[in-house]
């Protein structure tokens, strides 16, 4: 009678199929994204949703190179480090090269500070004190409600003696302020500021800019189940009315706030085509925004913690080819979910 032969399966051999596993699941997914990235962008909302990871998903391709290098697959390596190579110069490129700028002392200046309030997560005792510390030439606030305007607004108007308020954001101004007008880009009911400011005999458009929040709701397929997208519609309609105000603006303009989209994202693009990220020109890294301290439960029932690290940057100062920007930089929580940017802007002689 013959021995029936064991199978031994060690398991490190286990843990080695489980990574080689895992490593072509991310590769299958990498390469998908970027196809249909290509082909329909925002157009298709995995797409849209998958984008609001970049750059932090594809940073387990830096260590690829020393996967397959241990596995001893030679054209997996070769091709991964080429990868590698390529995504550690776009992120140079991108996040880690602040451009060169040459500033003149005759050059007007302003600092500009964009912060969302999160509504009762900032305290007023915090803003002013945010405010106070910092300086701010403009000021621009989102998510604002009436304890702000009782016991913070009061103590902000000594400084700032210009001011407008609207349903739920507010805009302060060391400079006069010449004209002001309440938006509702697209017709939606979120609010937006328009105004004319005179800084040293020059007349500057503002626009303060907070849009509808992409959100994931459950959509029905064909009537008998439904599955949880990615919705953003909203918020695109709202970036389309306000790209094709700005194409018509002919004075230098300033333009911040919450706009609930990432520098990867198809409206981001919309955006940048007529203005410039003062982040990404004078600023140094990721410049991650938001969410610091969100409660996870908003979306997930069954979890009850937070992320206290921002991952997304969706607070933006953007301006005409009339400025440039120096020492852009993401500010220190202050109580809110979004952390407060800050920049100076310096008006070019010769735009």
């Amino acid at each position: 009678m013959k021995k029936i032969p064991s199978f031994k399966i060690k398991p490190c051999q286990i843990f080695k199929w489980l990574i080689q596993l895992l490593v072509s699941a991310y590769l299958v997914f990498i390469i998908c994204y970027f196809i249909f990235r290509f082909l329909f962008w925002d157009s298709f909302w995995v797409v849209a949703f998958v984008s609001i990871g970049i750059p932090l998903i594809l940073l387990p391709l830096l260590i690829l190179p020393f996967w397959f290098f241990f596995v001893k697959k030679r054209w997996f390596f070769i091709l991964s480090s080429i990868a590698c190579l390529l995504l550690l110069s776009w992120l140079h490129l991108t996040y880690f090269s602040p451009e060169p700028v040459k500033i003149t002392a005759s050059q007007p200046s302003l600092k500009i500070l964009s912060f969302n309030c999160y509504w009762n997560n900032t305290t007023p005792q915090a803003l002013i004190k945010l405010v106070e510390q910092h300086k701010p030439d403009l000021l621009f606030l989102q998510e604002t409600n009436a304890a702000h305007a009782k016991k913070a607004f009061p103590t902000l108007k000594v400084s700032y003696p210009y001011h407008v308020d609207a349903p739920t954001i507010s805009f302060f101004s060391k400079y006069p302020i010449q004209f002001a007008e309440r938006l509702n880009l697209a017709g939606h009911k979120q609010v937006q500021q328009r105004a004319i400011i005179r800084v040293n005999q020059q007349d500057v458009m503002i626009y303060h800019i907070q849009v509808t929040a992409p959100w994931i709701r459950p959509r029905k397929f064909f009537s008998l189940f439904s599955v949880p997208t990615y919705v953003y519609y909203d918020r695109t309609k709202e970036i389309k009315d306000l790209v094709e105000r700005l194409q018509k603006e002919s004075l230098p303009m300033i333009v911040a706030g919450d706009f609930n989209m990432t520098d990867q994202s198809q409206d981001y693009d919309s955006v940048k085509k007529v203005l410039k990220d003062a982040f990404l020109a004078s600023g140094f890294g990721f410049g991650f925004t938001w969410p610091h301290g969100w409660d996870v439960g908003l979306i997930l029932k069954k979890f009850h913690w937070k992320l206290n690290f921002p991952l997304v940057r969706i607070d933006y100062v953007w301006y005409s080819k009339h400025w440039s920007s120096q020492h852009s930089k993401v500010l220190p929580a202050v109580g809110s979910d979004h952390l407060p940017v800050e920049t100076y802007l310096y008006l070019k002689t010769n735009p």
